[in-house]
C-alpha cells in the first residue's frame, strides 16, 4: 500500500459563419459528496454502505446549575455548542491527557475530522487530521487492520471532497485493494471503495475506466442482495450514470427509465435516491435531444431539492445547473445565464474560487455565454478555467483541451 497520505507537491467574437469548438461534455468535476452535473454528468447516488460513511456527529450544550441543600437543582445558564466546538474540545483534551498517538485520542481526532470535512473551507484541516490518524495506525496496527482501513477510506473521501483527485484516486485504489485482499471482493466495504474509486475516475474524465467497476459492483450486489435491495437500487443508478458518461445513452436511458418509477413508488419523489436517479435521467434525455422530457424531469428535481435540502445544498446546485444545461440545449440563453451565475456565485462562496466544482461551473457558464454572443466575458472565464484545469489536473485533462480549443477560437482574428 502506498503511503499516499503524505502531502505531495502540487502540479502542476469570431468570423461570420464560423462556429466555436463544441465542448466534449458540459460536465462538472470535483467533490463529493458525489455530485455530477450538467448535460451528461448528473449526480450518482452516494453509496450508503461501507467504512467510508462515518456516522453523523452533532452538537450539544453545557449546563450550569445551582445546587442548594434542601432545594431542587436550579439551571442558571445553558451554552449551546456546535459539533465542531465539542469535538475540538474532546480532541484537545485527549491529546493533552493521553498523548497524540493513544487509541482514544486517534478516535477523537478522527471524529473531529469527520465534522470538519462537512464544513465548507475546512476540508484541508480534515485531511491533515486524517493523515495523522492514518499514519499512526499504519505504524501501530498495520496497513491491513480494520481501523486503519476505516480511516483510509475516510481520508480518501476527504481528498475527493477537497478536490485532490489524483491523491484521492491513489487512496481509493490502495484502500480497495487492501479490503479486497483481506475481506474479499464481495464485502460491503470493498464494494463501497470500488464505487468511490469509480466516482473519482469519472471526475478525472476517465469514465471508460469507471464503468466496469460500477458494473462489477452492481452485479455482485444483485447476486448477494436481490434486485430490490436499497444498495442494489443505488448501484443501478451509479452504473447508469457511468454508461451516460461513456456515451452509451440508450443503455443509460433504459436503465434509468425503469429505475425512477421504482424509486418513486418505494421512497417518494423527494427522497435523495429518487432525486439522484431523476437527475441522471434528465441528463441522458438532454443527450438524446428529448429536451421537453428532460426539462420536466429536471424541474421536478429542482423543486424536490429546494424543498428537501434547501437552496444552498450542493445537490440543489446540481439540479439548477442541470436545468441551465437543458435550457442551453433549447437555446434559451437568457434563462440559462442567470441560473448559472447564481450557482457559480454560491459555489465560489461556499467551496472557494479554485475548487474543481467551482471551476467546472465557471466553464459551463462560459459555454452558454459563447452561444449567447457574450464572447469577451466568455474568453475571460475560459482563460481562468484553462489555468485552473492545468493546476488541478495536469495537461491531459479532457476539459482542459476543450477549454483551450474554445479559447483559441474566441481569440482568433
Amino acid at each position: 500500500m502506498t503511503r499516499w497520505w503524505r502531502r505531495r507537491a502540487a502540479e502542476d467574437g469570431g468570423a461570420a459563419g464560423t462556429q466555436p469548438p463544441q465542448p466534449r461534455q458540459a460536465q462538472e468535476g470535483g467533490q463529493a459528496p458525489r455530485d455530477r452535473t450538467a448535460a451528461g454528468q448528473p449526480p450518482s447516488e452516494p453509496d450508503s454502505q461501507g467504512s467510508g460513511n462515518p456516522r453523523r456527529l452533532v452538537g450539544g450544550h453545557i449546563t450550569f446549575t445551582e445546587v442548594t441543600e434542601g432545594r431542587p437543582e436550579h439551571e442558571i445558564a445553558r451554552v449551546e455548542l456546535s459539533a465542531e466546538e465539542i469535538h475540538t474540545m474532546r480532541a484537545r483534551s485527549a491529546v493533552d491527557t493521553l498523548g497524540s498517538e493513544h487509541p482514544d485520542t486517534l478516535t477523537a481526532i478522527r471524529e473531529l475530522a469527520q465534522v470538519l470535512v462537512s464544513i465548507p473551507g475546512r476540508g484541508e484541516e480534515a485531511v491533515e487530521l486524517y493523515q495523522h490518524v492514518a499514519r499512526t495506525q499504519w505504524n501501530t496496527l498495520g496497513d491491513r487492520h480494520e481501523e486503519t482501513l476505516r480511516t483510509s477510506a475516510e481520508l480518501a473521501g476527504a481528498l475527493h471532497t477537497t478536490g485532490q483527485l489524483a491523491l484521492a484516486e491513489t487512496a481509493w485504489r490502495d484502500t480497495f485493494r487492501a479490503q479486497a485482499e483481506t475481506l474479499g471482493r464481495d464485502h460491503p466495504d470493498a464494494l463501497h471503495s470500488a464505487t468511490r474509486l469509480a466516482a473519482v475516475l469519472e471526475d478525472l474524465g476517465r469514465a471508460h475506466e469507471a464503468e466496469p467497476l460500477a458494473r462489477d459492483v452492481l452485479e455482485r450486489r444483485i447476486r448477494q442482495l436481490g434486485r430490490d435491495h436499497p444498495d442494489v437500487l443505488s448501484s443501478t443508478n451509479a452504473h447508469a450514470a457511468s454508461l451516460l458518461k461513456c456515451g452509451r445513452h440508450e443503455e443509460a436511458e433504459r436503465a434509468l427509465g425503469a429505475l425512477v418509477p421504482r424509486l418513486v413508488d418505494r421512497y417518494g419523489p423527494d427522497h435523495e435516491k429518487t432525486i439522484a436517479a431523476r437527475s441522471n435521467l434528465g441528463a441522458v434525455l438532454v443527450r438524446l435531444d428529448r429536451h421537453a422530457e428532460a426539462e420536466q424531469q429536471i424541474r421536478a428535481v429542482v423543486r424536490s431539492t429546494e424543498a428537501a435540502l434547501g437552496p444552498d445544498h450542493e445537490t440543489t446546485f446540481t439540479a439548477r445547473n442541470n436545468l441551465a444545461a437543458v435550457l442551453h440545449a433549447q437555446e434559451r440563453y437568457e434563462e440559462a445565464v442567470p441560473l448559472l451565475r447564481a450557482v457559480l456565485s454560491r459555489r465560489a462562496a461556499l467551496q472557494g474560487d479554485d475548487h474543481p466544482i467551482t471551476v467546472a461551473t465557471r466553464d459551463n457558464l462560459a459555454n452558454v455565454l459563447i452561444d449567447a454572443g457574450h464572447h469577451a466575458e466568455a474568453a475571460e472565464l475560459l482563460d481562468r478555467c484553462v489555468r485552473d484545469y492545468r493546476r488541478l489536473h495536469g495537461p491531459g485533462y479532457p476539459r482542459l483541451r476543450a477549454a483551450e480549443e474554445r479559447l483559441d477560437w474566441l481569440r482568433s482574428p
